[in-house]
């Protein structure tokens, strides 16, 4: 089973540029949660671990959870609010967010309500904000730790400076969880924000040369970068009628946890043997994936049936 750790939230999409009145639609989402849910639609068998709140909004979070076959046990019910996400359009199509979500539920959790040891959690997926905004990061890095001898940990930074500014704290953040990571996605852009200096080849390989198996640098409409101990490779995009670019990063994200799965990648042992085929295999679904997610409205995630055989 995978562990999926992180936010719960609702996005909130306006198309509405009118001062009065304001129109918005709400769709379920949050990088974690829609990680879990897009594992569920590709057969896995995943379980979510996040603050959510016992509000009305919760409620429908954790319904949704268990509609879409993900396990539930470990959630922890907060009476704090549920955050919200203002999701508006750049000129290019890209998605810009802006949170509501101070002390929210999905902020307030501590290390006393992790969840239960010894569920034999073959990965677990962290990654977003609540990586880095406290109490819930600090809870988030001790679980990494007691479970880290026995999972595979997976990371994706899904940097969101309208959460937390400071550039400087998500820059050592992400590097001191990469560090633990076994497998790794990031952006181009998410890199560009914390390493504007750097070349992306050097930070990835830096990752890989620290101890991580897998690191997989999305670059939207241009494909993907890939780096393991044996080689790095490059993918193009697959090109697609975007409707908007909304949880195409959770979608790559859980087609490529679920491809390690489907390929038996249980350990570091195995995750240190990627071949050209496995890679080949891994991230052209990914991309196909996120891809189609692309072409529908908010983080709507494909299902296995949507898709070619991996």
């Amino acid at each position: 089973m995978i562990l999926v750790c992180g936010e719960a939230l609702y996005d909130m999409f306006s198309d509405n540029t009118s001062a009065d009145p304001i129109g918005f639609e709400a769709h379920i989402g949050g990088s974690p949660y829609n990680v879990a849910i897009g594992l569920a639609r590709l057969g896995q068998k995943p379980a979510f671990f996040g603050g959510i709140s016992t509000d009305q909004l919760g409620e429908k979070l954790l319904a949704r959870l268990a509609e879409e076959g993900v396990e539930t046990t470990n959630v922890h019910r907060s009476p704090a609010l549920t955050t919200l996400s203002l999701v508006q359009k750049t000129a290019a199509g890209q998605p810009v967010y802006t949170f509501y979500g101070e002390n929210a539920a999905d902020r307030m959790v501590t290390e006393a309500d992790l969840p239960l040891p010894d569920q034999n959690f073959a990965m677990v997926h962290i990654g977003s904000y609540t990586a880095l905004v406290e109490p819930v990061a600090s809870a988030l890095k001790n679980l990494i730790e007691r479970e880290r001898p026995n999972s595979l940990i997976a990371f994706d930074p899904n940097i969101r400076p309208t959460v937390v500014p400071d550039m400087n704290a998500w820059k050592a953040n992400t590097h001191n969880l990469a560090a633990v990571a076994d497998v790794i996605k990031v952006s181009d852009e998410d890199l560009a924000l914390i390493e504007p200096l750097k070349r992306i080849d050097d930070i990835a390989q830096g990752w890989i040369e620290q101890g991580s198996g897998l690191v997989v640098v999305t670059r939207g409409a241009n494909g993907a970068e890939v780096y393991t101990v044996n080689g790095r490779y490059s993918f193009e995009g697959q090109k697609v009628a975007v409707a908007d670019t909304v949880g195409a990063g959770d979608t790559f994200q859980a087609a490529l946890l679920m491809g390690l799965t489907e390929l038996g990648i249980c350990g570091r042992d195995e995750l240190a043997r990627l071949d050209d085929s496995h890679v080949t295999r891994l991230v052209s679904f990914a991309i196909e994936a996120s891809a189609l997610t692309c072409t529908r409205r908010g983080a709507d995630l494909p299902r296995k049936s949507e898709l070619r055989p991996f």
